[in-house]
């Protein structure tokens, strides 16, 4: 994680206050698969009952590696539809940390769930799937299960957001 995900910051927080999660999940083609995300420790347990809840719902994901895997360069992991959550990172385009910079967000099938913002779609091949009434596997809609899951656990949706709509992106409020 040294120099990927992770980096000698004094905000950056330590190891010892992250954990990684490996969970079972449903690959977009519904074969078994086991993923792993890095997230913050405290919401780890939370964390893995979410997924095997999606688990037993049958929702796909179809990849979940931790953003070290694409040397935490979020938009190449955007652009693999990758599920994943901690990386010292700034929002796009500003100073501000991210919320996965603490560990306590989550992104699930990005390319299936783009994020929408006046500046563009990301990741860019996610204009495919801009028309939300089109339901097809691994999206993520209100109303719908996903979303259900999250909302039980205390964590909120960016495909709620006023300003800005992330489909992609689950945050646990602090």
């Amino acid at each position: 994680m040294r120099g990927r995900s992770w980096h000698p910051d004094p905000r950056c927080p330590p190891f010892a206050s992250l954990a990684l999660i490996t969970v079972d999940h449903h690959g977009l083609d519904a074969g078994p698969r086991t993923g792993q995300m890095v997230v913050a420790a405290d919401l780890a347990d939370e964390l893995v009952l979410a997924f095997e809840r999606l688990w037993s719902l049958g929702f796909p994901i179809e990849r979940m590696e931790p953003i070290d895997a694409f040397d935490g360069d979020d938009d190449a992991s955007m652009a693999a539809n990758n599920s994943s959550a901690f990386n010292f990172r700034t929002v796009a385009g500003s100073d501000l940390l991210s919320q996965h910079a603490h560990g306590v967000a989550i992104d699930l099938n990005p390319r299936l769930n783009p994020m929408i913002t006046a500046r563009g779609i990301y990741p860019p091949a996610g204009a495919a799937w801009l028309d939300r009434a089109d339901v097809r596997p691994g999206m993520i809609t209100r109303p719908g299960p996903v979303v259900e899951v999250f909302a039980a656990l205390g964590w909120e949706w960016g495909g709620d957001w006023a300003e800005v709509k992330d489909y992609h992106h689950f945050v646990r409020p602090r």
